[in-house]
């Protein structure tokens, strides 16, 4: 059994994190019409960067979650 969790979670300074949902079908559509146009320049991990990379133009951010927050311990 494979256990997996995310490292990372959005955050937008003035949106909640359910308008994440529609921000992100938004972008798949606009990412997938431009891929049709020249399917063969792009692989997956170019519609996943393209993704990312309009979701950052509407402004989201990812911050690392809490399980990975690592707190220094003071020095002494």
């Amino acid at each position: 059994m494979v256990s997996t969790s995310c490292t990372h979670k959005p955050y937008h300074p003035t949106k909640s994190e359910r308008e994440w949902t529609t921000d992100h079908e938004a972008c798949e559509v606009w990412v997938r019409e431009g891929i049709r146009a020249e399917p063969d320049t792009y692989d997956n991990f170019d519609e996943m960067r393209l993704i990312r990379q309009c979701m950052k133009n509407k402004g989201w951010h990812w911050e690392r979650t809490s399980l990975f927050n690592f707190k220094k311990e003071p020095a002494e």
